[in-house]
């Protein structure tokens, strides 16, 4: 074996490919889940798999997510589901002083507005919302131990997840299938603010290679934050034009600034703020430093994901 790998949460769309790469390429690993969601795709891989099941704000309050990590020992914790600052500071106290590799996925919206196409990681982070200001704490107190010389930090950003079993950022802003469902249609959708603010999608397989090169890669790693996103960005119009075209469907639209929308329909919350914050980082550190290229464009990503939620009757193609 190559080493003992804890991976925190590695039951979702990111752990779903990491854990089977990870035992194929020889580590010993375990996942901490609360074994509610099947990892998908499947792979006989997870046969080989120690899991773990436990509720991660319970057993992390118990001190036995703790007892959990000081038993495994664990070469490197992969933690794909920290949401809150008291994690970091508990995973902190219970690696200080170990020389385990902790690897933590935060997000690309700790950077806010996109002030720079593409954002690169040395960007301001000027979060926006709740979810975001928290992965910042995170970051932050994650980093300050690192400089400390308390823990080994990795962390990795990504974009807007999209692939096999969820639904992705539609062109409208939303994670609402009605919306795809009248592209397919032939129907009329809105674009908000003309629909040229910028998506970023990215597949979990692509997300789970890089912390996988990440870890593979600890001399380049260690200290670093990396952007996950697919090899470029698109346009709300440029997804809506490409998903209705690849139907053979013409791409139906009208454009309403979020102003008069929200005079009309109300404020659609979700939506304005992937369309007011945009997203589009660069890939250009994780390429120099770790050799990482990401397989999936954003179309390879959305095309894939569409499929699936057709194969799994959420979509219908009429």
């Amino acid at each position: 074996m190559k080493g003992r790998v804890l991976v925190i949460g590695g039951t979702g769309h990111i752990g779903s490919y990491l854990v089977p790469r990870l035992v194929a390429a020889g580590y010993e690993v375990w996942v901490f889940s609360r074994g509610t969601t099947k990892p998908y795709p499947f792979s006989p891989l997870w046969s080989r798999v120690h899991l773990i099941p436990g509720d991660r704000e319970r057993d992390e309050k118990q001190g036995i997510l703790g007892e959990h990590i000081r038993a495994i020992r664990p070469h490197a914790i992969i933690d794909l589901i920290a949401f809150e600052p008291e994690s970091a500071q508990a995973l902190v106290e219970v690696l200080r002083g170990s020389n385990a590799h902790l690897l933590m996925c935060t997000t690309a919206w700790v950077y806010g507005k996109t002030r720079v196409i593409p954002t690169p990681e040395d960007a301001p982070r000027l979060p926006e919302n709740d979810y975001a200001r928290k992965k910042v704490l995170i970051e932050d107190i994650l980093f300050a131990a690192s400089k400390k010389g308390e823990l080994k930090l990795t962390v990795i950003r990504p974009t807007h997840i999209t692939g096999p079993g969820k639904t992705f950022v539609t062109p409208f802003g939303d994670h609402d299938p009605q919306t795809l469902q009248k592209i397919l249609n032939g129907e009329e959708i809105v674009l908000l603010d003309g629909g040229f603010s910028t998506l970023h999608h990215v597949h979990p397989q692509d997300v789970a290679e890089l912390f996988f090169a990440a870890l593979e890669n600890p001399r380049a790693s260690v200290g670093e934050a990396f952007n996950c996103g697919a090899r470029y960005a698109m346009t709300f119009f440029g997804l809506g034009e490409f998903i209705a075209t690849s139907f053979e469907k013409t791409f139906c639209f009208r454009s309403l600034s979020l102003e008069e929308y929200t005079e009309r329909f109300g404020y659609p919350e979700e939506a304005a703020m992937h369309v007011r914050q945009g997203c589009c980082v660069s890939m250009e550190k994780a390429r120099e430093l770790l050799g990482f290229v990401p397989r999936y464009t954003p179309e390879g990503a959305v095309l894939e994901a569409m499929h699936d939620l057709i194969a799994r009757g959420v979509l219908e193609v009429r």
